[in-house]
């Protein structure tokens, strides 16, 4: 185990707790443990399972023939390590679960390959879609060279991903929608490649001559983590002899959903007492509302494409590459001097004094010309704050970043306050909607709008023992409209709910999971989604910087 103290004494003034939690007064010290854990499918692949995959009949018998490529493979759970014996019944994460995405070339299709991993192959499902998947790194770079780039060139996709070309018949040609350059040009260019018959063209440039100046800075050029690069760390803060949270960290190379989900969390526990299952950001839009060429006009952006950010005399964490302690806070694109690039990928841990002590833990993503930020802060009071930055880069022959536009960013927290089931969610306002009381059951599963003027917060707790945490919006997490479609989403615990699917209408579909089914005493989940107008004629000005998120906070006996 590697174990890094962080020393809140060194803070030029104590950490101040919140309502009638314990005070960490100066010279007190928090310790951060990191663990590293090996639960990555693709370690296991990297045996028999991955032969044992398409070497399953079915399997087989759709690729027969093919030219096809293995583009990744998902983890969908992991065994729980703090608990034994109270995984969800029916849950992934009482298995080691994985689907495998192919796509198969010749037929215009794609393949998924379920199963768990302790499993023999003879039980794995294939099915087919027509829905194309994000490339993959390995794909990207294929593609380049299809179109006559040298193998040390620079590529990597762009926006959209996939050039939609649907066939009469349903299916359709993969063309991928790339930018690639030599090492020694300082020049990308637009390209897209069709897999399938090997050709490439070069894409139309957007706003070409005409392109809007703004504040956006320059692409820098940056490696990506491949996607699928295993990385999971178990994670410890203790008070002195007190131990306030563990929980695991997966990098968004890993996490889970059909386009992953940035930092995830899984599994997190304040003070001994179970808080949440699975938190982490599946569903990712954007629309540009502004008409420009070759800009949207909407996007469904992928969240496992780790891209570099700045961590100050980085502690590496041994047996865990890609997870780093910083020396001091971590700069993303969002932060001054709000560039992009720096000496690292994966998840950083840092003390942010300015904000009492938070633990932070964070990442930069990339997605085309969008940089994010992933971000999750931990405070002694049990306070979490996720969090999450937007930020985008100029690129020679695209300046769409400079167009206005909304992001839409939708969190699952997966709530089992002390145990999966017997929990209960309450919405308050101020002042009431019903006469005689602020808060109200939800009896059914419901979507629901924010509202400041009420003061509107929901509270997850445990019937019989009492403890919650309340979901309180954020100041700055703006307002739906038709395309972002809502604010905060009430549903029961299904396992297979992890995103909406991936479907050609970018919008989020969470309303096909509201089927009217009973809250009271259930397992619940709660999607939250913040909505934020991206404006880099205005970068560094916008109330609330470009970062959302909500606030939870615990109440209760903790």
């Amino acid at each position: 185990m590697h174990i890094i103290n962080l020393i809140l004494g060194l803070l030029a003034t104590a950490h101040l707790a919140h309502g009638n939690q314990k005070v960490l007064g100066q010279g007190a010290g928090l310790t951060l443990k990191i663990e590293p854990v090996n639960v990555s499918i693709r370690n296991r692949f990297a045996n028999s399972t991955l032969f044992g995959v398409f070497n399953i009949g079915q399997v087989r018998d759709l690729l027969n023939g093919t030219s096809h490529r293995l583009l990744d493979i998902e983890e969908t759970g992991s065994r729980n390590p703090f608990c034994a014996g109270t995984a969800k019944l029916g849950d992934d994460s009482s298995s080691t679960g994985f689907r495998a995405t192919v796509a198969d070339y010749t037929n215009g299709r794609t393949i998924h390959v379920s199963g768990d991993a302790f499993e023999p192959a003879s039980y794995f499902t294939a099915a087919e879609s027509n829905i194309q998947p994000h490339p993959s790194l390995d794909e990207i770079a294929e593609a380049a060279a299809i179109a006559g780039f040298s193998a040390n060139a620079i590529a990597y996709a762009t926006m959209p991903p996939i050039i939609e070309t649907q066939l009469p018949n349903g299916t359709s040609h993969r063309v991928l929608n790339i930018i690639a350059r030599e090492p020694h040009d300082d020049r990308f260019t637009p390209l897209h490649v069709n897999m399938f018959n090997r050709t490439a063209t070069k894409a139309p440039v957007a706003n070409q001559n005409t392109a809007p100046t703004c504040d956006a800075p320059n692409d820098a050029g940056a490696p990506v983590t491949p996607r699928g690069t295993p990385g999971t760390v178990r994670v410890t803060i203790l008070a002195g002899a007190t131990t306030l949270w563990t929980l695991e960290v997966v990098r968004p190379s890993v996490s889970s959903g059909s386009a992953g989900s940035g930092v995830e969390l899984r599994y997190v526990y304040y003070k001994g007492k179970k808080v949440l299952h699975r938190a982490h950001v599946p569903i990712l839009n954007v629309e540009y509302k502004e008409p420009a060429a070759s800009c949207g006009p909407t996007y469904r952006d992928w969240q496992n494409d780790e891209t570099a950010f700045t961590c100050a005399a980085p502690a590496d964490v041994a047996g865990a590459p890609g997870f780093r302690v910083c020396s001091s806070p971590s700069r993303t694109i969002v932060d001054p001097p709000y560039q992009d690039g720096g000496n690292f990928n994966g998840v950083s841990f840092y003390v942010d004094a300015a904000a009492g002590g938070e633990v932070v833990i964070r990442s930069q993503l990339r997605a085309g010309w969008y940089r994010y930020t992933s971000e999750w802060r931990l405070a002694a009071d049990g306070t979490m704050r996720p969090r999450f930055g937007f930020g985008g880069v100029l690129l020679q022959y695209n300046a769409c970043v400079c167009v206005k536009h909304h992001h839409h960013a939708y969190w699952r927290l997966d709530f089992d306050i002390d145990t999966p089931t017997g929990n209960l969610v309450r919405e308050y306002n101020n002042p009431p909607i019903f006469a005689g009381t602020n808060y109200h059951d939800k009896a059914f599963e419901i979507q629901r709008p924010r509202d400041a003027t009420r003061k509107r917060h929901w509270e997850v707790s445990n019937i019989a023992t009492g403890a919650g945490y309340a979901l309180i919006p954020g100041a700055s997490d703006g307002a739906a409209d038709a395309y972002g479609v809502g604010d905060v989403w009430v549903l029961r615990y299904h396992p297979d709910e992890l995103d909406d699917g991936v479907v050609p209408d970018t919008r989020e579909h969470l309303e096909k999971y509201l089927t009217g089914e009973p809250l009271k005493g259930m397992d619940v989940v709660l999607w939250y989604a913040a909505h934020f107008l991206h404006d880099e004629a205005h970068a560094g000005n916008v109330a609330g910087g470009h970062v959302v998120g909500p606030d939870l906070k615990p109440f209760g006996s903790w």
